[in-house]
């Protein structure tokens, strides 16, 4: 049998929201108003402002801009409609800038990024089943996979792993859910297959199985050591590499010690993770909404408190 590496690929639920403005662009760009940003010359909005600062001058300068604007302003709790002059220099003030009243393009962005967060709402796309099985010649293995003390980038994730004795290779797919951020491109979910890999068997025990990858030419090889009578699923990262490893897209640097991975039982990491952003979401309204709720900085209403 002919075995190959995947190409990793992605299934995209609104891709682009995935997708990352460069810092430093993001940063030049955001105090400017929606006409100063069109009134550049076109070259340069083409090639140095970022896609999401032209997107919201764009909506701004519209007919229908200020009502798009109204809008996200009174889903946050400030008085968008009837008080749009004081909603947008309430707005201001709660982000710590000075009340002008006239919203800049990176602060018209924090805007739509905070509406838009109250709309992230729990979903999920893929089973967090967890366990695994082994017979004589046939083992799977399925959860979540965390890395023992750090946080993974993509902790809403699925993985799973079947392994066939007489060919000696087990199949990994990792699939997980990936929240776009304040400089993404597009407030969406997005699915991505993080990896679709083919390993090796080394070992098959009656209760335990290790593998390694059959392509091995990454920056960090991968090994897979599972042990399904104490039910323990783990992964073993190390250097692939003498040094740091140019990967194409830049240099990933080499691991002070081999990195260590379980799969486990995703739901009180899932549920965790949603619970972040719904905190997130409600620390996003109207200073004045979450007084009178009782909300603390964090956004989350306080114990016992009344509307």
């Amino acid at each position: 049998m002919n075995i190959t590496k995947l190409a990793v690929f992605s299934v995209a639920l609104g891709w682009f929201g995935a997708a990352q403005a460069d810092d430093a662009a993001v940063a030049r760009y955001k105090d400017y108003l929606p006409e100063q940003i069109m009134q550049l010359p076109e070259e340069e909005r083409k090639s140095s402002v970022p896609m999401m600062y032209i997107g919201e001058a764009t909506s701004a300068l519209s007919k229908n801009g200020p009502v798009y604007i109204q809008s996200a302003l009174n889903s946050l709790m400030y008085d968008g409609f009837a008080d749009f002059e004081g909603a947008k220099r309430a707005f201001q003030q709660d982000l710590g800038e000075q009340p002008t009243g006239k919203l800049t393009v990176g602060q018209l962005h924090k805007l739509g990024y905070r509406a838009s967060r109250l709309h992230l709402t729990y979903v999920n796309f893929f089973s967090y089943d967890f366990g695994g099985s082994i017979t004589k010649d046939y083992a799977t293995v399925k959860g979540t996979v965390k890395i023992i003390d750090e946080r993974i980038a993509y902790p809403i994730n699925n993985v799973v792993v079947k392994c066939f004795r007489d060919e000696s290779y087990c199949t990994y797919r990792q699939v997980a859910l990936m929240l776009p951020d304040e400089n993404s491109w597009a407030q969406s979910y997005s699915v991505l297959t993080v990896a679709d890999e083919y390993y090796k068997i080394t070992r098959w025990d009656e209760k335990q199985i290790d593998a390694v990858p059959y392509e091995n030419t990454a920056c960090r090889t991968n090994q897979l050591s599972f042990n399904f009578e104490t039910n323990e699923f783990f992964e073993i990262a190390r250097n692939n590499t003498s040094g740091d490893c140019d990967t194409g897209l830049g240099t990933m640097p080499r691991l002070e010690k081999p990195r260590v991975s379980q799969i486990v039982k995703g739901d009180d990491i899932v549920n965790a993770e949603f619970k972040r952003l719904g905190e997130e979401a409600a620390s996003y309204y109207s200073s004045a909404f979450r007084e009178r709720l009782g909300m603390p900085k964090t956004g989350r209403v306080a114990v016992g408190s009344k509307p």
